[in-house]
């Protein structure tokens, strides 16, 4: 890696840098007051309760995955999976993994070609700040879960462990490394960014909702395989179940696709 490589990282994380900060300051409070969520959960009794409302058409379609979810460290878990959460990190990395092809699209690129730098070292700027943004992103989650807990959590409430919560963190790390593997060759064979982004933000909600209804309804079951959302599965950690080295090497290998097609592609396309 050259150091015109870093110069190119930090001009795009300075870019960035109030989303990032944004962003990354919301997820961390939605981590903390979600312990306050449990912790007023607990003090008022109200898991046993929680688990008489679920209804039984919930609890055959979500599976025993729903009980997991009327207790202190399933409150807590809660914000590794929220479909809100997800949507924001996966957007935030299609937003990051797209930007080569708006450089292309504002000619930006030509005057950073101009300089002695080769083309493939846009793509890994790229994933540069790509592992940045999510590490960042993950590791005030991570702070926020664990400052909400440290003050917060009552002293007779069963804690969910530090294993567990860098287990969700991690698998919230595949997921985000799968897609960004995904827009970035999505964006490296279109010219306009928006089309890239749209593209690929549609692609997400499709698979988002496919797997959504390969869990709920049978006939689907088979075809949500196709879905990287199938291979997400953090309610299995909070059921106390190991994780599954078959659904981290898939979206590990999709996004590693993905890279590697966007190096195939930034090579052999007219900039």
């Amino acid at each position: 890696m050259s150091r015109r490589t870093v110069v190119l990282t930090g001009h795009s994380l300075s870019r960035i840098r109030g989303v990032l900060i944004g962003l990354g300051l919301l997820l961390a409070a939605f981590q903390f007051l979600l312990t306050e969520v449990a912790a007023y959960l607990t003090r008022q009794g109200a898991f046993s309760q929680l688990s008489e409302l679920i209804p039984d058409f919930v609890r055959t379609a979500v599976g025993p995955e729903a009980l997991a979810f009327t207790s202190f460290t399933g409150i807590v878990a809660l914000g590794y999976f929220h479909p809100i959460v997800i949507t924001s990190l996966v957007g935030l990395m299609i937003a990051i993994a797209t930007e080569p092809v708006g450089e292309i699209e504002m000619r930006f690129v030509d005057l950073t070609l101009a300089r002695p730098l080769r083309r493939r070292e846009t793509v890994t700027r790229t994933l540069l700040v790509l592992i940045v943004a999510g590490s960042l992103m993950l590791a005030l989650m991570v702070a926020g879960t664990w400052s909400g807990l440290a003050c917060c959590a009552p002293v007779d409430a069963e804690r969910p462990s530090a294993g567990l919560i860098v287990s969700l963190a991690l698998s919230l790390a595949m997921l985000m490394t799968c897609w960004s593997g995904v827009a970035l060759a999505i964006g490296m064979t279109t010219r306009r960014r928006s089309v890239a982004g749209a593209a690929a933000g549609v692609l997400a909600l499709g698979a988002y909702l496919l797997d959504y209804l390969g869990r709920a309804w049978q006939p689907a079951a088979t075809f949500s395989m196709l879905s990287p959302f199938h291979y997400f599965e953090p309610m299995t950690l909070v059921m106390g179940q190991p994780p599954d080295r078959w659904n981290a090497v898939i979206l590990i290998g999709i996004g590693f696709a993905g890279v590697l097609a966007s190096y195939i592609a930034i090579a052999r396309r007219d900039i």
